[in-house]
């Protein structure tokens, strides 16, 4: 019976990401919110019915816990229909703001029922500003230290930091509250309780610090640095073609297109002798990570993405038997 219900739960929690994914402020339609209110109702329809069917103690408390948040969400905060323009556009965006912290507890919840839901990644100009200059900040770094050893060490450190700052975060509330108050403008919902996806990331740097290559290491920062964010933007402005994961055609396609040219820029402008051999290396580079982005799902992109790029080339250089 537990089984059955967390499924349903599974069901509803996607149509409410998708409701959530829909309502994004680039995805904005006044139109849409006719629709939006039925698949509201239907949604709440679901998790009154779930409601019914879990006890209010046993397995699955959390998850009622939530389902009684989410239905009181739904019934009080639905915004007026006798809103007008541009009333009507916030009153959305605040009710999306208020249901998002609550549709992670429902994914947490279903995931401690070994259920999967996607995390949400709202639109975040802020984050995508810091993704880009990360990567260019990354570039430079390792081109400036000149050396694997100097590379390794320093990503040693960035390591270190991030995952003392995620255990401390853990053992200390108050520390995880200062640090999400700073680091929070630029965080997606789930990073509030879950490891952040800047930590993967450093982590990322460490493993590919200890190939030892310095084109590996600059392919890759720039790769994840811009094609990941320029593929949310385009996905979810553009995006109508579902894929897996919460990702679109749209947003994959450009995504390979991003990371080959910054793949084929960074070997131009810093390993010349790899540029005549560039295409096949940045087709490598590019198609291992966007499919490493399209299929990570338990695994947190900012880890994939950076050493499927790796991975790419160095799977195109020994295709091709181009010396990296």
């Amino acid at each position: 019976m537990v089984q059955t219900a967390t499924l349903d739960g599974q069901e509803l929690a996607l149509a409410l990401h998708a409701l959530l994914r829909d309502l994004d402020p680039v995805r904005w339609r006044q139109e849409a919110m006719v629709n939006a209110r039925e698949r509201i109702q239907e949604i709440q329809e679901g998790f009154r019915a779930l409601q019914q069917r879990l006890d209010a103690e046993g397995p699955v408390a959390a998850l009622r816990a939530v389902l009684d948040e989410l239905v009181r969400l739904l019934e009080e905060c639905l915004p007026s229909e006798d809103l007008a323009m541009p009333d009507l556009r916030m009153a959305w965006m605040d009710f999306r703001a208020q249901l998002l912290p609550v549709y992670e507890d429902l994914a947490g919840a279903l995931r401690v029922e070994d259920v999967h839901v996607p995390s949400l990644r709202p639109t975040n100009y802020r984050r995508n500003v810091l993704h880009m200059s990360g990567g260019v900040f990354a570039l430079l770094v390792v081109q400036w230290l000149g050396s694997s050893q100097a590379v390794l060490t320093v990503a040693a450190l960035f390591l270190g930091y991030a995952w003392s700052m995620e255990a401390g975060r853990r053992l200390w509330p108050g520390l995880n509250d200062r640090l999400m108050a700073f680091y929070g403008p630029v965080a997606h919902p789930h990073e509030w309780t879950r490891i952040n996806s800047a930590t993967w990331y450093c982590t990322a740097l460490f493993m590919l610090a200890l190939t030892g290559s310095m084109a590996l290491c600059s392919v890759a920062v720039v790769v994840v640095g811009f094609s990941d964010p320029a593929a949310a933007l385009v996905g979810r402005r553009f995006g109508r073609v579902p894929l897996l994961n919460g990702r679109t055609l749209e947003g994959s396609a450009t995504f390979l297109v991003v990371a080959m040219t910054v793949t084929l820029i960074t070997l131009n402008f810093f390993y010349p002798e790899l540029a005549r051999a560039g295409f096949p290396l940045a087709l490598g580079a590019g198609l291992v990570a966007a499919l490493a982005e399209l299929f990570s799902r338990r695994v947190d992109d900012n880890l994939t993405i950076p050493l499927g790029a790796a991975a790419g080339m160095v799977l195109a250089s020994a295709m091709f038997g181009i010396a990296l």
